[in-house]
């Protein structure tokens, strides 16, 4: 049976894994938005709105396998009025509880100046960030983390590489792109570029601007550069058991996608390319050392010796006998 492309590149099955691919699929993210008095409404809301729309896609494709878990949260819990005087409920988030989100979010609003001067608030923020829990602000948000002492340098990066056109939106459209450019790049980062713009196309629809063709203007020199940087990410790990999702993941690339740029880019496929780099290794301990031919196989990713010497005989017409022997009469 002909292996897939994921499964050319493993040398070996390991039972290890396949338990992680289990544990993969079953992946939640705990997402917290942060809450005060006079936060916007729709802010949060369409934060909330672009993870709950990439769960539902993912709902529809097994490739995916990331789950995020909104939850609304504040320093005392209870009920909290946005800047629309609407009351929204809280959780109340406490200092034994930070510990399990994975990110926080603070919205804009009307209410952060009062919210900068919020002890409580301010407190929970710096606790957050001494825990090393991700946080990123929307809009204006970022006054409530400066007056906690988190500078912006300080923020884990959510790169938003996207700028919207449109620079005359009233300030609900402002505070609606703003937080549809956060939750993108989080979904660019968690699940790749074409996921995130799937979430642009399904969010932006009906609206004044399409949101996908601004998130899809990458730099052609950028994913140049990632194609490179996998290819030595592949040679540099070519003596572990290594799969194509890995190396897409590590580019947060779709699988399909990531073939299609590494083939164009680099002139093979990825487990061409790592074939040859384990080849190479070979040859330079088969040169360079007497170990046996089986254990030089072990210990460059590719099994055991039989295979080692059937990949010899087809990619240089030799055994691995034969090649050391021929490179150290030319030494």
């Amino acid at each position: 049976m002909t292996p897939t492309s994921s499964e050319a590149l493993a040398p070996t099955a390991c039972p290890r894994e396949s338990a992680l691919c289990v544990q993969r699929s079953n992946v939640v993210k705990q997402v917290g938005i942060i809450l005060y008095e006079g936060f916007s409404l729709l802010s949060a809301g369409t934060l909330a709105e672009a993870l709950q729309a990439a769960n539902d896609l993912q709902s529809k494709n097994s490739d995916q396998s990331l789950t995020y878990r909104v939850n609304l949260v504040s320093p005392r819990g209870g009920a909290v009025l946005c800047s629309s005087s609407m009351s929204v409920w809280t959780e109340h988030l406490a200092a034994r509880h930070v510990d399990s989100l994975d990110i926080l979010f603070i919205p804009g609003g009307s209410g952060v100046a009062r919210a900068s001067a919020d002890d409580n608030l301010i407190d929970l923020l710096r606790l957050v960030c001494a825990r090393s829990v991700r946080v990123a602000a929307i809009g204006n948000g970022h006054m409530v983390l400066s007056a906690a002492g988190v500078t912006r340098r300080d923020w884990p990066s959510l790169k938003q590489d996207i700028h919207l056109k449109s620079s005359s939106a009233s300030a609900p459209e402002h505070d609606r792109d703003q937080a549809l450019m956060t939750s993108l790049a989080l979904l660019k980062t968690d699940l790749g570029l074409e996921f995130a713009v799937r979430v642009a196309d399904r969010l932006g629809s009906g609206g004044h601007h399409s949101l996908a063709p601004a998130f899809e203007e990458t730099d052609a020199k950028t994913l140049t550069e990632k194609a490179h940087a996998s290819a030595r990410w592949l040679a540099e790990n070519c003596t572990n058991s290594l799969s194509v999702g890995d190396a897409a993941r590590r580019s947060s690339m779709s699988e399909r996608n990531f073939l299609r740029l590494f083939k164009r880019e680099i002139g093979v496929t990825p487990s061409k390319y790592l074939l040859r780099a384990r080849i190479d290794l070979t040859c330079k301990m088969l040169a360079n050392s007497d170990l046996p031919v089986d254990k030089i196989a072990r210990r460059t990713g590719l099994s055991n010796g039989e295979r080692l010497s059937k990949l010899f005989r087809k990619e240089l017409s030799m055994s691995p006998t034969e090649f050391r022997a021929r490179s150290r009469r030319k030494s």
